[in-house]
């Protein structure tokens, strides 16, 4: 069990390694910044943002996961604000993070383990995609990468999972 907060989800449906998961709305501290296209400096300004540089001056628990987005125009990454927070998130003093909902619904994800690659991401996006087109599903997102791991974490110990948005197909 991680001693870190996450969001809330119910399984509805697990087969291996997938599941379909039901999340209620929780929030992100997102980066997004169109001059640093590959994130280089997400996780320096997410963690200086929960160190204390937001309007509060605040330190902030850490969560998990670390969830990175592609999008057709550059990459972001995001943190997910502890649940006591809901309704009175600090907000960032760096221009590149802002505060988003991250909406209820239905998300497909594939778990595995080991250090994450552009190579394995893409396997295991492949698998997902497969799986749930099997399952009557439709991708109604980008994929997301989700880290629930701190660097020192042996591969073999480790959590990763690609999510993504997903309506049942009609």
């Amino acid at each position: 069990m991680s001693k870190y907060e996450t969001p809330n989800y119910d399984i509805v449906l697990k087969e291996e390694e997938f599941e379909i998961r039901k999340y209620a709305n929780f929030f992100i501290i997102e980066y997004e910044n169109e001059s640093d296209p590959e994130v280089e400096n997400g996780f320096g300004s997410l963690f200086k943002y929960i160190s204390n540089d937001n309007e509060k001056n605040e330190k902030i628990s850490m969560t998990v996961p670390v969830i990175r987005e592609e999008t057709e125009q550059n990459k972001k990454m995001a943190f997910v604000v502890p649940g006591k927070y809901s309704d009175k998130i600090p907000e960032p003093n760096n221009s590149n993070l802002r505060i988003k909902k991250f909406e209820e619904g239905l998300f497909g994800s594939i778990r595995y383990s080991g250090f994450s690659s552009t190579t394995k991401e893409v396997k295991m996006k492949n698998k997902l995609e497969k799986w749930l087109l099997e399952k009557g599903y439709q991708k109604q997102s980008n994929f997301m990468i989700a880290s629930y791991n701190a660097p020192l974490v042996p591969p073999m110990l480790r959590r990763n999972e690609i999510l993504v948005r997903i309506l049942l197909a009609e």
